[in-house]
């Protein structure tokens, strides 16, 4: 089964633009890069921000150091510049606002998106991909991370941490889970039927 791609050359010109935003979360190595790469390709002219580029770089005094790895932990909202990724975002929203030929659809995504408040209340949509622990310490395994983990890091630190930023954002009722481990084209067929409920982006790319 194939998703259509939604074009502009489709868009009611007589409509204004406006922004919408689309939150992809989720457990690391949940795939939610590759899921986002795949909507925006579905979208045509939609824009996206990783969450991954907002990194501190190593050595940075901001960073917890964890003694029993040896290793800060890069897990923790505060190993994020998230005030800067929230500033970027919200000037995105201003061009946009201002300017036709930007783009209407933002995908950010990354792993704590939903747990920094300021971001989390400018997304229309939020979907949340999730993990089991063999599987996702099993495909964490096979990526090369810079720096690399240390041995314990996983167990000790990166789930944990995600079990924790998950429980943090149980209250939100408006987030769309997704088992990550499940097959990701029918996951983005039933992503791009929620976004399409949105009026703004149905008026938009639905002749």
């Amino acid at each position: 089964m194939s998703s259509p791609n939604f074009s502009k050359d489709n868009m009611n010109s007589d409509l204004n633009e406006s922004c919408t935003i689309i939150g992809i979360s989720g457990c690391t190595n949940s795939g939610k890069t590759s899921l986002t790469q795949k909507l925006i390709t579905k979208f045509s002219g939609s824009k996206h921000v990783c969450q991954d580029t907002y990194f501190l770089e190593p050595g940075d005094e901001r960073l917890e150091y964890v003694k029993e790895v040896n290793h800060n932990n890069w897990e923790k909202l505060s190993a994020l510049d998230m005030a800067k990724m929230v500033k970027e975002i919200k000037e995105w929203i201003k061009e946009s606002e201002s300017n036709d030929n930007t783009s209407t659809i933002l995908f950010v995504e990354g792993f704590t998106i939903f747990n920094y408040s300021p971001l989390c209340e400018l997304f229309d949509k939020k979907y949340f991909l999730t993990m089991d622990y063999d599987a996702c310490e099993q495909r964490r395994r096979g990526r090369n991370y810079i720096p690399p983990d240390p041995e314990g890091y996983f167990k000790k630190v990166v789930w944990p941490m995600y079990e924790k930023h998950k429980q943090d954002i149980e209250h939100h009722k408006d987030i769309v889970y997704h088992n990550g481990s499940e097959d990701q084209e029918k996951t983005m067929h039933s992503i791009i039927t929620d976004i399409l409920t949105l009026p703004q982006i149905r008026n938009l790319y639905i002749s």
